[in-house]
Protein backbone atom coordinates (compact mmCIF):
# COMPACT_ATOMS: atom_id res chain seq x y z
CA UNK A 1 0.00 0.00 0.00
CA UNK A 2 1.10 3.57 -0.72
CA UNK A 3 0.76 4.72 2.89
CA UNK A 4 2.71 1.76 4.24
CA UNK A 5 5.54 2.43 1.80
CA UNK A 6 5.74 6.10 2.80
CA UNK A 7 5.89 5.21 6.50
CA UNK A 8 8.50 2.54 5.75
CA UNK A 9 10.73 5.18 4.13
CA UNK A 10 10.17 7.43 7.12
CA UNK A 11 11.28 4.68 9.49
CA UNK A 12 14.36 4.07 7.37
CA UNK A 13 15.16 7.76 7.86
CA UNK A 14 14.66 7.35 11.61
CA UNK A 15 17.08 4.43 11.67
CA UNK A 16 19.66 6.32 9.64
CA UNK A 17 19.49 9.39 11.89
CA UNK A 18 19.05 7.42 15.15
CA UNK A 19 15.70 9.06 15.88
CA UNK A 20 13.27 7.73 18.48
CA UNK A 21 10.34 9.35 16.70
CA UNK A 22 9.27 11.77 13.99
CA UNK A 23 6.81 14.57 14.71
CA UNK A 24 5.03 16.31 11.82
CA UNK A 25 2.72 19.12 12.95
CA UNK A 26 0.37 21.53 11.25
CA UNK A 27 -1.08 24.50 13.08
CA UNK A 28 -3.14 27.10 11.24
CA UNK A 29 -2.61 25.92 7.66
CA UNK A 30 -2.46 22.66 5.77
CA UNK A 31 1.01 21.08 5.80
CA UNK A 32 2.30 19.30 2.65
CA UNK A 33 4.31 16.89 4.79
CA UNK A 34 1.37 16.04 7.04
CA UNK A 35 -0.87 15.49 4.02
CA UNK A 36 1.75 13.34 2.27
CA UNK A 37 2.21 10.96 5.19
CA UNK A 38 -1.44 10.84 6.36
CA UNK A 39 -3.51 11.89 3.30
CA UNK A 40 -5.51 14.02 5.72
CA UNK A 41 -6.20 17.67 4.93
CA UNK A 42 -7.02 19.95 7.81
CA UNK A 43 -5.87 23.39 8.91
CA UNK A 44 -5.01 22.07 12.33
CA UNK A 45 -3.73 21.88 14.84
CA UNK A 46 -2.68 18.32 13.95
CA UNK A 47 0.25 16.20 15.10
CA UNK A 48 1.44 13.11 13.28
CA UNK A 49 3.79 10.99 15.41
CA UNK A 50 5.72 8.00 14.10
CA UNK A 51 7.87 5.73 16.27
CA UNK A 52 9.60 2.49 15.29
CA UNK A 53 6.40 0.50 15.84
CA UNK A 54 3.56 3.03 16.28
CA UNK A 55 1.84 5.73 14.27
CA UNK A 56 -0.70 8.19 15.64
CA UNK A 57 -2.56 11.24 14.35
CA UNK A 58 -3.61 13.66 17.08
CA UNK A 59 -6.18 16.17 15.89
CA UNK A 60 -9.28 18.16 16.80
CA UNK A 61 -11.71 16.24 14.62
CA UNK A 62 -10.41 12.74 15.25
CA UNK A 63 -13.63 11.09 14.07
CA UNK A 64 -13.26 12.69 10.64
CA UNK A 65 -9.57 11.81 10.65
CA UNK A 66 -10.44 8.15 11.25
CA UNK A 67 -12.65 8.21 8.14
CA UNK A 68 -10.47 10.29 5.82
CA UNK A 69 -6.84 9.70 6.80
CA UNK A 70 -4.68 6.64 6.21
CA UNK A 71 -3.70 6.54 9.89
CA UNK A 72 -5.52 3.86 11.87
CA UNK A 73 -4.82 5.34 15.32
CA UNK A 74 -6.43 8.80 15.52
CA UNK A 75 -7.08 10.49 18.85
CA UNK A 76 -8.39 13.82 20.10
CA UNK A 77 -5.96 16.61 20.87
CA UNK A 78 -7.96 17.14 24.08
CA UNK A 79 -7.18 13.62 25.29
CA UNK A 80 -3.55 13.22 24.21
CA UNK A 81 -0.55 15.34 25.19
CA UNK A 82 2.39 15.07 22.81
CA UNK A 83 4.91 15.13 25.65
CA UNK A 84 3.10 12.38 27.57
CA UNK A 85 2.88 10.22 24.46
CA UNK A 86 6.62 10.53 23.84
CA UNK A 87 7.52 10.10 27.50
CA UNK A 88 5.61 6.83 27.80
CA UNK A 89 7.42 5.39 24.77
CA UNK A 90 10.83 5.67 26.39
CA UNK A 91 13.21 7.72 24.29
CA UNK A 92 16.33 5.61 23.94
CA UNK A 93 18.35 8.24 22.09
CA UNK A 94 16.38 11.20 23.47
CA UNK A 95 16.15 12.45 19.92
CA UNK A 96 13.19 13.13 17.64
CA UNK A 97 12.98 14.51 14.14
CA UNK A 98 10.59 17.38 13.53
CA UNK A 99 9.24 19.08 10.47
CA UNK A 100 10.92 22.48 10.79
CA UNK A 101 7.67 24.36 10.16
CA UNK A 102 6.85 24.34 13.86
CA UNK A 103 6.00 27.03 16.38
CA UNK A 104 8.75 28.06 18.76
CA UNK A 105 6.31 28.20 21.69
CA UNK A 106 5.47 24.54 21.07
CA UNK A 107 9.17 23.62 21.19
CA UNK A 108 9.56 25.48 24.49
CA UNK A 109 6.62 23.60 26.00
CA UNK A 110 8.01 20.28 24.81
CA UNK A 111 11.50 21.02 26.17
CA UNK A 112 10.05 22.10 29.50
CA UNK A 113 8.58 18.64 30.08
CA UNK A 114 11.38 16.72 28.32
CA UNK A 115 14.47 18.89 29.00
CA UNK A 116 16.98 16.35 27.65
CA UNK A 117 15.14 15.93 24.37
CA UNK A 118 17.14 16.68 21.22
CA UNK A 119 15.09 18.05 18.32
CA UNK A 120 16.47 17.64 14.81
CA UNK A 121 15.02 19.57 11.89
CA UNK A 122 14.34 17.00 9.16
CA UNK A 123 12.26 19.10 6.76
CA UNK A 124 14.84 18.68 3.98
CA UNK A 125 14.85 14.91 4.48
CA UNK A 126 11.05 14.83 4.30
CA UNK A 127 11.14 16.84 1.08
CA UNK A 128 13.71 14.43 -0.36
CA UNK A 129 11.32 11.53 0.32
CA UNK A 130 8.55 13.46 -1.44
CA UNK A 131 10.75 14.36 -4.42
CA UNK A 132 10.38 10.92 -6.03
CA UNK A 133 6.79 10.90 -7.25
CA UNK A 134 4.47 7.90 -7.32
CA UNK A 135 2.38 7.14 -10.42
CA UNK A 136 -0.78 8.65 -8.96
CA UNK A 137 1.05 11.82 -7.94
CA UNK A 138 2.39 12.18 -11.47
CA UNK A 139 -1.12 11.82 -12.88
CA UNK A 140 -2.43 14.54 -10.58
CA UNK A 141 0.34 16.90 -11.73
CA UNK A 142 -0.27 15.91 -15.35
CA UNK A 143 -3.96 16.77 -14.97
CA UNK A 144 -3.06 20.13 -13.42
CA UNK A 145 -0.80 20.83 -16.41
CA UNK A 146 -3.58 19.90 -18.85
CA UNK A 147 -5.81 22.53 -17.24
CA UNK A 148 -2.97 25.09 -17.42
CA UNK A 149 -2.49 24.33 -21.12
CA UNK A 150 -6.21 24.70 -21.81
CA UNK A 151 -6.35 28.05 -20.04
CA UNK A 152 -3.35 29.35 -22.00
CA UNK A 153 -5.00 28.23 -25.24
CA UNK A 154 -8.27 29.96 -24.34
CA UNK A 155 -6.46 33.12 -23.26
CA UNK A 156 -4.46 33.33 -26.47
CA UNK A 157 -7.27 32.37 -28.86
CA UNK A 158 -9.75 34.68 -27.16
CA UNK A 159 -7.51 37.70 -27.43
CA UNK A 160 -5.33 38.92 -24.59
CA UNK A 161 -6.88 41.56 -22.36
CA UNK A 162 -4.26 44.34 -22.27
CA UNK A 163 -4.64 45.09 -18.56
CA UNK A 164 -2.61 43.12 -16.01
CA UNK A 165 -5.23 43.02 -13.25
CA UNK A 166 -8.08 42.13 -15.62
CA UNK A 167 -6.03 39.35 -17.22
CA UNK A 168 -5.09 37.98 -13.79
CA UNK A 169 -8.77 37.84 -12.82
CA UNK A 170 -9.60 36.13 -16.11
CA UNK A 171 -6.99 33.42 -15.53
CA UNK A 172 -8.18 32.84 -11.96
CA UNK A 173 -11.80 32.70 -13.11
CA UNK A 174 -10.93 30.04 -15.69
CA UNK A 175 -9.12 28.01 -13.01
CA UNK A 176 -12.20 28.11 -10.76
CA UNK A 177 -14.53 27.31 -13.68
CA UNK A 178 -12.42 24.21 -14.33
CA UNK A 179 -13.19 23.08 -10.79
CA UNK A 180 -9.64 23.73 -9.58
CA UNK A 181 -7.74 26.18 -7.37
CA UNK A 182 -4.75 28.37 -8.13
CA UNK A 183 -1.73 27.10 -6.23
CA UNK A 184 0.01 30.46 -5.86
CA UNK A 185 -0.68 34.09 -6.65
CA UNK A 186 -1.12 34.45 -10.41
CA UNK A 187 1.44 36.77 -12.01
CA UNK A 188 0.61 38.95 -15.00
CA UNK A 189 3.27 41.51 -15.93
CA UNK A 190 3.32 43.61 -19.08
CA UNK A 191 5.98 45.64 -20.90
CA UNK A 192 8.69 46.93 -18.50
CA UNK A 193 6.97 45.25 -15.53
CA UNK A 194 7.75 41.84 -17.05
CA UNK A 195 11.39 42.36 -16.02
CA UNK A 196 10.35 42.46 -12.34
CA UNK A 197 9.95 38.92 -10.99
CA UNK A 198 8.19 40.27 -7.88
CA UNK A 199 5.71 42.43 -9.76
CA UNK A 200 2.15 42.53 -8.45
CA UNK A 201 -0.62 43.46 -10.94
CA UNK A 202 -1.65 47.09 -10.41
CA UNK A 203 -4.28 47.70 -13.07
CA UNK A 204 -1.61 48.65 -15.60
CA UNK A 205 -2.14 48.48 -19.36
CA UNK A 206 0.45 46.94 -21.68
CA UNK A 207 0.89 46.76 -25.44
CA UNK A 208 4.26 45.19 -26.36
CA UNK A 209 4.76 42.11 -24.21
CA UNK A 210 3.09 40.19 -21.38
CA UNK A 211 4.48 37.51 -19.05
CA UNK A 212 2.12 35.04 -17.35
CA UNK A 213 3.09 32.75 -14.46
CA UNK A 214 0.44 30.65 -12.72
CA UNK A 215 -0.25 27.28 -11.19
CA UNK A 216 -3.28 25.00 -11.06
CA UNK A 217 -3.92 22.66 -8.14
CA UNK A 218 -5.46 19.26 -8.90
CA UNK A 219 -6.09 16.83 -6.02
CA UNK A 220 -3.62 18.89 -3.93
CA UNK A 221 -0.88 18.66 -6.59
CA UNK A 222 0.24 21.67 -8.57
CA UNK A 223 1.43 22.73 -11.99
CA UNK A 224 3.75 25.69 -12.54
CA UNK A 225 3.97 27.30 -15.96
CA UNK A 226 5.17 30.59 -17.43
CA UNK A 227 4.63 31.91 -20.93
CA UNK A 228 5.57 35.22 -22.51
CA UNK A 229 3.63 36.66 -25.45
CA UNK A 230 5.15 39.19 -27.83
CA UNK A 231 2.31 41.48 -28.89
CA UNK A 232 4.33 43.75 -31.19
CA UNK A 233 7.30 43.17 -33.46
CA UNK A 234 10.51 43.75 -31.52
CA UNK A 235 13.77 42.27 -32.79
CA UNK A 236 15.48 42.43 -29.38
CA UNK A 237 12.64 40.59 -27.64
CA UNK A 238 12.31 38.10 -30.50
CA UNK A 239 16.01 37.24 -30.32
CA UNK A 240 15.75 36.66 -26.56
CA UNK A 241 12.65 34.50 -27.06
CA UNK A 242 14.36 32.38 -29.75
CA UNK A 243 17.42 31.96 -27.53
CA UNK A 244 15.30 30.62 -24.66
CA UNK A 245 13.38 28.27 -26.95
CA UNK A 246 16.68 26.92 -28.24
CA UNK A 247 17.94 26.50 -24.67
CA UNK A 248 14.86 24.45 -23.78
CA UNK A 249 15.58 22.23 -26.78
CA UNK A 250 19.18 21.73 -25.65
CA UNK A 251 18.00 20.88 -22.13
CA UNK A 252 15.85 18.14 -23.65
CA UNK A 253 19.06 16.70 -25.12
CA UNK A 254 21.12 16.60 -21.92
CA UNK A 255 18.61 15.74 -19.20
CA UNK A 256 18.90 12.10 -18.10
CA UNK A 257 18.45 10.31 -14.76
CA UNK A 258 21.60 10.59 -12.67
CA UNK A 259 22.70 14.02 -13.89
CA UNK A 260 23.62 16.55 -11.21
CA UNK A 261 21.22 19.49 -10.98
CA UNK A 262 24.15 21.91 -10.62
CA UNK A 263 25.62 20.69 -13.93
CA UNK A 264 22.33 21.38 -15.70
CA UNK A 265 22.20 24.88 -14.22
CA UNK A 266 25.83 25.51 -15.22
CA UNK A 267 25.11 24.37 -18.78
CA UNK A 268 22.11 26.70 -19.09
CA UNK A 269 23.96 29.73 -17.72
CA UNK A 270 26.94 29.17 -20.00
CA UNK A 271 24.72 28.82 -23.04
CA UNK A 272 23.03 32.17 -22.35
CA UNK A 273 26.39 33.82 -21.70
CA UNK A 274 27.64 32.51 -25.05
CA UNK A 275 24.69 34.28 -26.69
CA UNK A 276 25.60 37.55 -24.98
CA UNK A 277 23.14 37.45 -22.06
CA UNK A 278 25.63 37.29 -19.18
CA UNK A 279 24.27 40.38 -17.41
CA UNK A 280 20.61 39.76 -18.24
CA UNK A 281 20.44 36.01 -17.52
CA UNK A 282 17.91 34.64 -15.03
CA UNK A 283 20.87 33.10 -13.14
CA UNK A 284 21.58 36.50 -11.59
CA UNK A 285 18.13 36.42 -9.95
CA UNK A 286 16.71 32.92 -9.57
CA UNK A 287 17.40 29.23 -10.18
CA UNK A 288 16.87 27.32 -13.41
CA UNK A 289 14.08 25.31 -11.82
CA UNK A 290 12.62 23.56 -8.80
CA UNK A 291 10.55 20.55 -7.89
CA UNK A 292 6.76 20.70 -7.80
CA UNK A 293 4.21 18.48 -6.11
CA UNK A 294 2.08 19.22 -3.08
CA UNK A 295 3.80 22.62 -3.02
CA UNK A 296 4.91 24.80 -5.92
CA UNK A 297 8.50 24.88 -4.63
CA UNK A 298 9.99 21.53 -3.64
CA UNK A 299 13.13 19.49 -4.21
CA UNK A 300 15.06 19.13 -6.43
CA UNK A 301 16.53 22.62 -6.82
CA UNK A 302 18.24 23.26 -10.15
CA UNK A 303 20.95 25.75 -9.29
CA UNK A 304 24.73 25.75 -9.37
CA UNK A 305 24.75 25.43 -5.57
CA UNK A 306 22.42 22.43 -5.60
CA UNK A 307 23.50 19.08 -4.19
CA UNK A 308 20.59 17.22 -5.80
CA UNK A 309 20.81 14.49 -8.40
CA UNK A 310 17.93 14.31 -10.86
CA UNK A 311 16.29 10.90 -10.67
CA UNK A 312 13.53 8.99 -12.40
CA UNK A 313 10.02 10.14 -11.41
CA UNK A 314 11.14 13.53 -10.16
CA UNK A 315 8.89 16.35 -11.36
CA UNK A 316 10.44 19.79 -11.66
CA UNK A 317 10.31 23.02 -13.61
CA UNK A 318 12.65 24.43 -16.22
CA UNK A 319 12.33 28.22 -16.23
CA UNK A 320 15.21 29.98 -17.95
CA UNK A 321 14.61 33.67 -18.51
CA UNK A 322 16.19 36.85 -19.81
CA UNK A 323 15.49 40.14 -18.06
CA UNK A 324 16.28 43.63 -19.32
CA UNK A 325 15.50 45.83 -16.27
CA UNK A 326 13.12 48.65 -17.12
CA UNK A 327 12.53 47.26 -20.64
CA UNK A 328 11.07 43.74 -20.63
CA UNK A 329 11.53 40.21 -19.37
CA UNK A 330 10.92 36.85 -21.02
CA UNK A 331 10.47 33.66 -19.02
CA UNK A 332 9.48 30.30 -20.49
CA UNK A 333 8.65 27.70 -17.84
CA UNK A 334 7.51 24.12 -18.21
CA UNK A 335 6.74 21.43 -15.66
CA UNK A 336 8.62 18.27 -16.66
CA UNK A 337 8.89 14.64 -15.57
CA UNK A 338 12.18 12.75 -15.47
CA UNK A 339 11.61 9.43 -17.21
CA UNK A 340 13.83 6.36 -17.42
CA UNK A 341 15.37 7.98 -20.50
CA UNK A 342 15.17 11.76 -20.81
CA UNK A 343 12.31 14.01 -19.75
CA UNK A 344 8.65 14.34 -20.65
CA UNK A 345 7.10 17.80 -20.71
CA UNK A 346 3.87 17.72 -18.73
CA UNK A 347 2.98 21.29 -19.72
CA UNK A 348 2.80 21.30 -23.49
CA UNK A 349 1.41 24.65 -24.63
CA UNK A 350 3.77 25.99 -27.33
CA UNK A 351 6.31 28.64 -26.38
CA UNK A 352 5.26 30.83 -29.32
Amino acid sequence: MRHDDRIRRLRELMLDKRLDAVLIPSFDHSSPNLYYFTEYEDNGPNFHIITKDEERLITWDYLRAKKESQVKDCTSILDTKISDFLKRRGLKNKKIGIDGNIRYTFILQLKKILPDLILEDIRDSLMEIRSIKEDQEIEHIRNACLVSDRILREIKNGGLVNNDLSLKHEINRKIVNAGKEWSFDTLVAGDENSSNIHYFPKNQHFRKIVLLDFGVKSEQYTSDVSRTFLLERDSKAKKAMDTLINLHSRLDDILEPGINARDVAFFARKMLEKEGYEKTSYSNIHSLGHGVGLHEHEFPILSEKSTHTLEKNMVFTLEPAIYFPGEFGIRLEDTVLMKGIGIQRLSRFPFE
